[in-house]
């Protein structure tokens, strides 16, 4: 049974114009562009948003690799990492070697590829021994002048790499005959709540977007959760660990039912280690949506938001991937899907009303308005997801089944003598079960 999913794609196509050593890895800078991510991406704009900060992080991380001069640095700004090229290297590999967890209730599997065509001699050797080792990156040759192979390649390795829950990703129309290069990440992510809802207990319950009330399934979970009013941010904060303890979803709830865009835009200003530092367990009683999100973006304009510009011009440069003229970067698309419910992620309208003391001296939260979750690897303070939720899953009543047994005997029906019928076929009783 899937209880909770994560699946991403990041690739980005190039085309010409003409070791781990054990040392700690340093994530408090790293993990900033994080949050900078999440506010270009989902900042004024309507609808579900859903990164992840890793799969993206892994994607700039081999196009790091093989930049040089402007872009390299504007690269490595973004990620807030160290100008020297073995230490930076040294980072990212420790970086990716801990994106890969199988353990009790917990599966964790990031993987890395290069599409390279089969026509160009000009590769770095260098850079294709880098991608291996440093960044545990697949190489595969490929022929792009035939787009219905390549696309089923990708789609392949997309499939195994994310357990067959994506079958199909890139169309052959996607597919650039004049392409040099596809890099590739798909990250997945399976795990079951610490504490997990009550099925029995979700119901229909009003969600408030825009002004508009949504009858969403909203679960209900009775247990102790780290939680805190966060005053510089005006919102509720709150733990939800998965199973292990590792990682956990963490929720912030605006205060105000239409304060989640400026919840977004102060979040670089109070970051989740110190909203997490003011945190302390309390007895909660949480009502939250279900919901289940598909989202695909090309990040190329949120990138040049965080200041990454030179990659997608005419000045890119990338002469540490070939020998030669530089590819230009033509896209870089990012899709995620996210799954929560009650048993784990596969991810009143008055404010008052919110967060209601209960007697046991615990809290009330209720997920009633648009909000913004993290999940995150506790031990490293890395954010593996993140999003904005706006619209989520609709209730549908569950309607119980019967079977003929339970049921019993048909009702009887006797049809009057007098009855007239269309039917061919008449009779003078039916029975109805």
């Amino acid at each position: 049974m899937v209880l909770m999913y994560f699946i991403v794609l990041f690739f980005a196509c190039l085309q010409s114009f003409d070791c781990h050593t054990g040392r700690k890895l340093e994530n408090s800078r790293f993990n900033f562009f994080d949050t900078d991510l999440l506010r270009y991406s989902a900042e004024d704009r309507k609808g579900n948003v859903v990164v992840s900060p890793a799969s993206i992080k892994s994607i700039l991380s081999m196009l790091l690799e093989g930049a040089n001069g402007t872009t390299a640095i504007e690269i490595r700004n973004a990620l807030r990492l160290s100008p020297d090229k073995d230490e930076f290297r040294e980072q990212l590999n420790g970086y990716l070697s801990v994106l890969r967890a199988n353990e009790p209730g917990v599966t964790l599997l990031n993987s890395n590829a290069m599409f390279l065509s089969s026509k160009v001699q000009n590769v770095r050797k260098e850079f294709l021994i880098m991608l291996h080792k440093v960044y545990l990156s697949e190489i595969r040759l490929v022929d792009f002048r035939q787009p219905v192979p390549v696309a089923n390649l990708i789609n392949s390795w997309v499939s195994n790499n994310t357990r067959g829950l994506i079958k199909t990703l890139v169309e052959p129309e996607h597919v650039d005959p004049m392409s040099e290069l596809l890099l590739a990440n798909s990250l997945y992510f399976k795990s079951t709540w610490q504490h997990a809802f009550d099925p029995d207990n979700t119901q229909g319950s009003c969600f408030h977007n825009r002004g508009i009330c949504q009858n969403v399934a909203m679960m209900e979970l009775h247990a102790e959760l780290n939680y805190a009013y966060v005053d510089n941010l005006r919102a509720h904060a709150l733990e939800l660990p998965y199973e292990g303890g590792r990682y956990s979803m963490f929720l912030l709830v605006p205060h105000d039912q239409d304060g989640v865009f400026a919840l977004i835009r102060d979040l670089p200003y109070m970051n989740l280690p110190q909203i997490s530092s003011i945190m302390e367990p309390n007895d909660v009683r949480l009502l939250m949506p279900k919901f289940t999100i598909d989202y695909n973006e090309d990040m190329a304009e949120t990138l040049q938001a965080m200041k990454i510009n030179s990659l997608f011009s005419g000045n890119v440069d990338l002469s540490g991937m070939f020998n030669g003229s530089s590819p230009q970067v033509n896209n870089i698309f990012h899709k995620v899907h996210i799954s929560v419910d009650e048993y784990g992620t596969v991810a009143a309208a008055a404010s008052s009303a919110m967060v209601i003391p209960l007697i046991e001296n615990g809290v009330q939260i209720r997920v009633d308005r648009p909000f913004v979750f993290f999940i995150i690897d506790n031990k490293l303070g890395s954010i593996l997801f993140e999003g904005k939720v706006e619209e989520p899953t609709p209730y549908v009543p569950v309607v119980p089944k019967y079977s003929n047994l339970q049921q019993g005997p048909p009702s009887r029906f006797i049809v009057p003598p007098n009855a007239q019928f269309n039917s061919p076929y008449h009779a003078k009783e039916r029975f109805y079960g």
